[in-house]
């Protein structure tokens, strides 16, 4: 997924200083078959769950099925929040 234009337009005004970006990620997980979507990022490859950058007014529960619908065009349920925490600066 490119770089939301709420982002583009931040780093005009500020560069490449650190920004405080919150984030949401969906363990998207199917009882039927005890399953769990992951999908292959665009950036490096890697398999990850659904995650995505929570948009301005947002919710981290709307982020993930925004997310989901965006990038494995399923739509989910989200049951509950698991982790709240703060990473390195990356």
């Amino acid at each position: 997924m490119p770089t939301p234009p709420y982002i583009r337009k931040l780093r005009e005004r500020i560069g490449s200083d650190y920004l405080w970006l919150s984030g949401a990620t969906a363990v998207v997980y199917r009882e039927q078959d005890s399953k769990v979507l992951l999908v292959r990022r665009s950036d490096n490859g890697a398999w990850t769950p659904i995650t995505g950058i929570v948009d301005p007014g947002e919710s981290p529960a709307l982020t993930c099925l925004r997310e989901a619908q965006e990038e494995a065009n399923v739509q989910i349920e989200v049951l509950e929040l698991a982790q709240v925490k703060a990473d390195p600066p990356m």
